[in-house]
């Protein structure tokens, strides 16, 4: 099982890639993605808790 929080949804749903290898996520580029945009999922977060 995954633990809580451990896979976060967010705004970001596009990416791309200019070659093939590009579009394959490793556990390292997805944990850079989440601290670039730490501060706006936070905010989405905040903002989706009433309906948790």
């Amino acid at each position: 099982s995954c633990p809580v929080d451990a896979i976060v949804e967010t705004r970001i749903f596009e990416y791309h890639g200019e070659n093939r290898g590009d579009l394959y996520y490793t556990k390292d580029k997805l944990l850079a993605i989440g601290d670039k945009y730490e501060e706006q999922i936070a905010l989405d977060r905040a903002a989706d808790a009433k309906y948790r």
